[in-house]
């Protein structure tokens, strides 16, 4: 059995289990409600279950298993500080935060792509820069890949400049035992503006919606790999990919989001999401050999995910309002 063949048996697989989860479920639910006009859509948008489905066996299976044989720190085997951070994985990648967030934004979204087109606006289409080369799918999938990386470090910048952004992003840095279940343990309202903000941009380069949704899919596993309790340096490769060393050292107490020498002030290092180029252009990028503790200085963060919620709300809610 050659590749192409395993290849087309796994795309008529996934494709057969889309449409039996649209025809006995997703399908039924719209008609019942009268929202068939969405129908396109949310089979479209099955894709972030199933792939979801996928990253959650992988962390489990994959990521769970090498981090008990390559740790970078010893933890319990399942601390009870990691079980909210499973709450978080599961909320997010199995759909329901994208599901959420296409019905309160789809017509905003639709009004900006209605005024860039009215305004001729020009979309990057990387498809046509070079025919025969960018118009490859692997290849324009990659420049996109890059592209978002580069808005998405950008953003990442902006949660640790803005002491009311901070704020809800402290959340994300919280977790004193990381792995990889971590990634997605973060504040509502920052996970919204960061997911507002991608599809924007999205918009803007070009990316069709089932590309988008892939790249978003390989993103957040990549992220799951590097929040993972795994000692791994890459050796030249850390030049290209982001090791879980190296963002571990984003999260470090006292080094990645506080200046350096300075206690409690915004600052940090290795913001970059899946590339270090960005800190390497910007000299924000450190690579340790050393595993350093991580955390938040002098903050307390309930386990229980609703107070942590309204603990994020009420600080940046703080730093907004005048003294």
């Amino acid at each position: 059995m050659d590749s192409n063949t395993i290849t087309s048996w796994i795309a008529d697989a996934y494709a057969s289990v889309q449409e039996f989860i649209f025809s006995n479920v997703v399908g039924p639910i719209l008609y019942q409600l009268g929202l068939m006009s969405w129908a396109e859509d949310m089979f479209d948008g099955i894709d972030w279950f199933l792939l979801g489905c996928i990253q959650i066996f992988l962390i489990f299976v994959v990521l769970r298993t090498w981090e008990r044989f390559a740790p970078a720190e010893k933890q319990e085997r399942f601390a009870s500080a990691t079980k909210v951070d499973v709450i978080y994985t599961l909320f997010h990648r199995l759909g329901i935060f994208h599901g959420i967030i296409f019905i309160a934004l789809s017509g905003f979204f639709f009004e900006i792509d209605s005024i860039l087109h009215d305004f001729r606006f020009g979309r990057l289409n990387v498809e046509s820069w070079w025919p025969g080369v960018t118009s490859i799918p692997v290849v324009s999938f990659l420049i996109y890949l890059v592209l978002l990386d580069f808005v998405d470090y950008l953003y990442h910048r902006a949660n640790h400049a803005f002491n009311w952004w901070w704020q809800l992003h402290a959340l994300h840095h919280s977790q004193t035992v990381m792995t990889a279940w971590s990634d997605n343990r973060n504040h509502i309202l920052d996970d919204i503006m960061r997911a507002s903000f991608m599809s924007f941009f999205a918009l803007l380069f070009g990316v069709s919606p089932g590309q988008f949704i892939v790249l978003i899919a390989l993103s957040q596993f990549i992220q799951s790999w590097q929040h993972a309790n795994i000692k791994v340096h890459l050796g030249p490769a850390k030049y290209l990919l982001i090791s879980p060393m190296f963002h571990r050292m984003h999260h470090a107490v006292g080094y990645g989001h506080e200046a350096k020498g300075k206690p409690g002030v915004l600052g940090g290092c290795n913001f970059g999401i899946l590339f270090p180029w960005w800190d390497m252009l910007f000299r924000t990028a450190v690579f340790p050999k050393e595993v350093y503790p991580t955390g938040v200085r002098n903050l307390n963060v309930s386990q229980n995910i609703f107070t942590q919620q309204w603990q994020g709300f009420v600080h940046a809610l703080r730093e907004i309002m005048p003294k």
